[in-house]
């Protein structure tokens, strides 16, 4: 029987941003005393193992009006083990940080569609705001993305980044899945296999 309550962070990122969120999201769970790291979808995971998993927290960045494949795959995938216990799943877009009203919801519907279209029914669906990450972008997607920026009215200077994330927010999604996690009967116990 485990005695650590065990909330992996799990995410895709296209261009890195999101890993640093997820990182942020795992150091804030260990703070609350639960064992958690950060692992990158699109590397070769190591197999999960289950039934000492107590939570757990998916995330994946919008790009081209959809989530990485990866996350998709992982989350149809392992449906039925995210369905028994605390989860949670969080996007990443500029969009959810535009100051277009429109915009955010798009940001958030493509947040509910992501879990709808895997059959899973997290307890917390979050967006975040992302980053300009101009200095990662090749010549095209770089004058794509100023465009975009010119219209929003973000900046468009594509000799840095400008990160738009709400970090506070970010720390206090992480602080309501520790609570999920803590609060749920089951997470002392070694689950059965599903």
């Amino acid at each position: 029987m485990s005695t650590r309550i065990t909330v992996p962070v799990l995410y895709a990122t296209t261009e890195g941003h999101t890993r640093r969120i997820a990182e942020q999201i795992a150091s804030t769970l260990r703070q609350q005393g639960l064992d958690s790291e950060a692992r990158d979808l699109g590397a070769v995971l190591p197999s999960i193992d289950w039934l000492n998993v107590h939570g757990v927290v998916l995330g994946a960045s919008i790009y081209a009006g959809r989530h990485q494949k990866v996350a998709e795959a992982f989350a149809k995938t392992e449906a039925r083990h995210l369905a028994v216990r605390p989860s949670a799943f969080f996007s990443v877009s500029l969009s959810a940080g535009s100051r277009k009203p429109a915009e955010v919801e798009a940001a958030r519907a493509l947040a509910r569609g992501f879990v709808k279209a895997a059959g899973w029914e997290p307890r917390r669906v979050e967006c975040f705001a992302g980053k300009l990450a101009y200095s990662h972008y090749g010549f095209f997607k770089r004058q794509v993305m100023r465009f975009i920026a010119w219209r929003e009215g973000a900046p468009t200077d594509a000799r840095r980044d400008y990160e738009f994330t709400d970090w506070a927010a970010v720390r206090r999604f992480a602080l309501d899945v520790a609570a999920d996690v803590l609060a749920d009967g089951r997470s002392a116990a070694v689950r059965p296999a599903v």
